[in-house]
């Protein structure tokens, strides 16, 4: 109270032209004290910045990288990564990236161009989804599949040019992007490399409890009907992992419906009792709607490959759909 005294004394002397900022900030000082200013200790700045082109892949990403990397996804959550197109400020990300997730074997083949003319000399660039096509077996996990079968890879079957992209629909399967994602890290900054392989350890782990939850939860579900039904063919491999059986109207959103698949899928519906059909945010309803509606049986949600405000990461997803089957089928 003393020194602000002076202060005041002080003040009747300075000119009057003095600015009222440095008054300001006289009066402000000697109210604290006269002390130092508490400085604000700014937050590490990421080591390395990536794009990915989907929002499940930033999802592995952040698991793997946590504080360490910086992650923009191309297509928002919410959208269908099988028709997003690009933009002017997709470009510029790649360009400054140095890492660049994408799925591979077709799901994300709009980027192949942009990536060609926009990605740095010196960047990293990971297929999670690459070799997995191509595997025979491979041991992924100890003990049975939930199926009763050994745990394992296979080709995918029946889609396309014979290959399902959507991988991550088996937890295990998952393990393997995961891994693709922690190398392609290492290799792009390996003075972090102890990081990523700890966090890379520690989320394979909750992707081996997630399978073990699923396949536990999914028992509960009458074995005449484990069969999902969805707009687009996305649930081989979940279907395969857990014994269940999976149809679809299109392997792809841009396809059409054709009025032969509508009956063939109609029909086994009718024939197992199926109580439930499933849509997928990112699409329209309509055909599932009406499908449903003619068979008089429900319709359920389920979450193939984008995420939302209702579904924040890939175990959330993962946990939703189990959720939903039980609701709708069990």
């Amino acid at each position: 109270m003393r020194d602000l005294l002076l202060l005041r004394v002080d003040i009747t002397h300075i000119s009057p032209v003095l600015p009222l900022a440095v008054l300001a900030g006289l009066l402000f000082v000697a109210a604290c004290g006269g002390g130092p200013a508490t400085e604000l200790t700014p937050s590490p700045a990421p080591s390395v910045q990536l794009v990915t082109t989907s929002v499940i892949l930033a999802d592995f990403v952040r698991n793997v990288g946590g504080e360490k990397v910086e992650v923009r996804p191309i297509v928002p959550p919410g959208a269908d990564v099988h028709s997003f197109q690009s933009t002017p400020g997709d470009s510029l990300a790649i360009s400054n990236a140095r890492v660049i997730v994408s799925n591979g074997l077709g799901l994300d083949g709009f980027l192949d161009s942009l990536l060609k003319s926009a990605k740095r000399q010196d960047s990293v660039h990971v297929v999670a989804a690459d070799g997995l096509d191509a595997m025979a077996v491979v041991a992924l996990a100890p003990g049975p599949s939930p199926s009763g079968r050994e745990v394992a890879l296979s080709p995918s079957k029946g889609r396309g040019e014979g290959r399902d992209p959507h991988f991550w629909q088996s937890p295990l399967y998952t393990v393997y992007y995961v891994e693709r994602i922690r190398d392609g890290l290492i290799q792009a900054d390996q003075s972090n490399a102890q990081v990523y392989q700890d966090n890379a350890a520690a989320y394979i782990q909750k992707l081996y409890e997630l399978d073990r939850e699923i396949a536990e939860a999914l028992s509960a579900v009458l074995p005449q009907r484990r069969h999902l039904v969805t707009f687009h063919d996305a649930f081989g491999h979940f279907a395969e992992r857990y014994g269940w059986k999976s149809s679809a109207f299109v392997s792809g959103d841009a396809d059409d419906v054709t009025p032969g698949t509508v009956v063939a899928v109609m029909e086994r519906i009718k024939a197992e009792g199926i109580p439930a059909i499933f849509t997928e945010p990112q699409f329209s309803p309509d055909v599932i709607g009406q499908v449903a509606r003619d068979a008089g049986i429900g319709v359920g949600t389920i979450y193939s490959d984008s995420l939302d405000t209702d579904v924040h990461t890939y175990i959330d997803m993962m946990r939703f759909n189990t959720r939903s089957l039980l609701e709708n089928l069990r």
